[in-house]
């Protein structure tokens, strides 16, 4: 008994404990990958910590999700107090701050821009350190950005509908059309990935820029899961659709951050483990994407024929 209650203090400890953890191991392991070798105590007590917060922030994610949520949505901090009374003041920000479909939509506008202004630092990078495979990351990064002005303007053409029942065979029209285009992609970079893997070649970012973008990346990725979670039971396929896109988008950067780190990090004489982690990682990321896109068509097909007959036999009524 007493040792079950100390494994769930070690695993489940106060919110607060929680957090200070995670602000001591990132600059922590930080310091220790930019200037101790790995042998060093300190190196490994870093390593320790770091793994230890990872393990406690996945188990306890849900209890800081709804603490931070209750922090957002509640009064008890004053500067999110101010925020919303400002906020309140202006039609779109109230709307913004009342209403979750106008949030996702204006996530979609958002989520564009922040993905042209990646796929230009991809490209940017590509240029100044002469790597394919970082112009083949823009180039991806591009093609989903266009994917996503796809599902914006699907979404404007959704709002001239009135009828609800064509509003839901547009929805998955384009719910579907969006998961062909992943498929699409996915099969392009998944092309692109062999390649990279056989010829063991990998991203030569400075460990600076490494680290900046690894923070990003974990970012967009647990604001992916979070989004898709969120909005697996609202009936806005399109919305929907741009949730699936962003998780395919956090998963390639993953990916794209793994060969970025192997080599930055790593020594000359890994090569057989750079290419056979890379090979295990491309192979999961583009399982996934395929998984999503191939749901996506499936679920959207059958949709789209349910929604068809019903406008058919609203026809023929």
């Amino acid at each position: 008994m007493m040792l079950r209650k100390m494994i769930h203090k070690l695993f489940k400890p106060p919110l607060k404990v929680l957090l200070t953890v995670d602000i001591i191991a990132f600059p922590l392991v930080i310091y220790a990958l930019k200037k101790l070798s790995c042998e060093h105590p300190v190196a490994l007590a870093a390593y320790f910590i770091s793994a230890y917060a990872l393990v406690i922030s996945i188990i306890n994610f849900k209890r800081i999700k709804d603490r931070v949520k209750a922090l957002i949505k509640g009064d008890e901090l004053r500067p999110v107090r101010a925020i919303k009374a400002f906020m309140r003041r202006y039609k779109y920000t109230r709307l913004y701050l009342e209403s979750m479909d106008f949030r996702a939509e204006a996530g979609l506008y958002l989520g564009l821009v922040i993905n042209l202004f990646y796929a230009v630092f991809k490209v940017v990078t590509g240029a100044i350190y002469d790597s394919a495979w970082l112009w083949s990351i823009g180039i991806y990064y591009l093609f989903l950005g266009g994917i996503r002005f796809f599902l914006m303007r699907g979404q404007r053409r959704k709002n001239n509908l009135i009828s609800g029942t064509e509003i839901k065979l547009h929805e998955y029209k384009t719910y579907r059309l969006c998961g062909c285009l992943m498929m699409i992609l996915d099969i392009a970079v998944g092309g692109m990935a062999v390649q990279m893997i056989w010829q063991n070649k990998a991203n030569e970012f400075s460990q600076a820029a490494v680290i900046i973008s690894a923070a990003y990346t974990f970012y967009l990725f647990v604001l992916a899961i979070y989004n898709v979670v969120s909005f697996h039971k609202r009936d806005n396929a399109i919305l929907s659709a741009a949730k699936d896109l962003a998780l395919t988008g956090a998963v390639m950067s993953m990916f794209s951050l793994q060969t970025s780190m192997l080599h930055a990090f790593g020594s000359a004489d890994e090569e057989s483990f750079r290419r056979m982690m890379n090979t295990v990682t491309g192979s999961v990321v583009m399982a996934i994407v395929l998984a999503i896109a191939t749901y996506m068509i499936i679920n959207g097909t059958r949709k789209t024929e349910l929604y068809r007959k019903q406008t058919g036999d609203l026809d023929n009524g």
